[in-house]
């Protein structure tokens, strides 16, 4: 289950990003950032990387030059407006309880853009839990004709995970949705949870983390291969997300225990 978990952070689809992390937003006001270092890399990357690739997505209130493209998609090099992200979950969620009714039994967001101040892209990821799963047919057409089109069992567990693409405006900006459908109870959703909240609430975590991924955008935004430069990323800071996935659900079990 932690691979599976760690895996899903690393997934990437033409159409959409998919990270999936906790649910649980904490203040980002008391975990300090090493503003120096990330202006350093920001300036690194404004300097090196082709001019097309800092075209402004207009996706936040955001300085060009903090704003790598990476295949298409906007990476932020100080993370996203955390209130932009909500309200797409907000919409996403509101959209969800209308359209599949009793057999939705909770929806949380994930993801790096439920990390505030975390660098990343800023596709708002969903993580819902439907019993019984997976969802029924009338409830599929009801969401796809919301625009949230089913593609079928996510690669990181295709037995008990059925993603959604969806939201509003291009592919992997501001306004779009990763959604994810499971099991209720799915441990799926407590590794996860565990993720972002031990991220959201250990500094030395968050900047590991927030680190490795700034380097990663910037070393793959100087690629020659356009294409693959946000599947680069991913692999980039592959071994540290693992590595923090087993930190955290160590930590959540010696804290929560099992309980989601």
């Amino acid at each position: 289950m932690i691979i599976r978990a760690a895996l899903s952070l690393l997934m990437i689809n033409t159409a959409a990003l998919s990270f999936c992390l906790s649910p649980r937003i904490i203040s980002r006001a008391t975990i300090p950032i090493r503003t120096t270092t990330l202006s350093t890399m920001a300036s690194a990357a404004s300097s090196t990387a082709p001019e097309h690739e800092h075209e402004h997505p207009q996706d936040n209130n955001t300085n060009s030059k903090d704003v790598i493209m990476l295949s298409g998609y906007p990476f932020y090099i100080h993370g996203v407006d955390p209130s932009a992200v909500r309200s797409v979950f907000e919409k996403t969620r509101s959209v969800l309880q209308g359209m599949c009714g009793d057999q939705l039994v909770s929806a949380h967001r994930m993801g790096s853009s439920a990390i505030d101040g975390i660098a990343g892209t800023p596709v708002c990821d969903v993580v819902a839990e439907v019993s019984p799963w997976p969802l029924n047919e009338e409830n599929k057409a009801k969401l796809e004709a919301a625009g949230y089109e089913c593609h079928g069992s996510a690669p990181h567990d295709t037995e008990n995970d059925e993603w959604f693409f969806g939201g509003d405006g291009k592919p992997g900006h501001l306004g779009r949705v990763v959604l994810h459908t499971v099991p209720k109870g799915s441990e799926f959703v407590r590794d996860t949870r565990a993720f972002c909240e031990y991220v959201n609430s250990h500094p030395e975590a968050f900047e590991r983390y927030n680190t490795v991924k700034v380097e990663g955008a910037i070393r793959m935004s100087k690629s020659e291969e356009e294409d693959g430069r946000l599947i680069g990323y991913k692999h980039q800071k592959a071994q540290v997300c693992v590595e923090i996935m087993h930190e955290a659900i160590k930590w959540w079990s010696e804290t929560n225990g099992n309980n989601q």
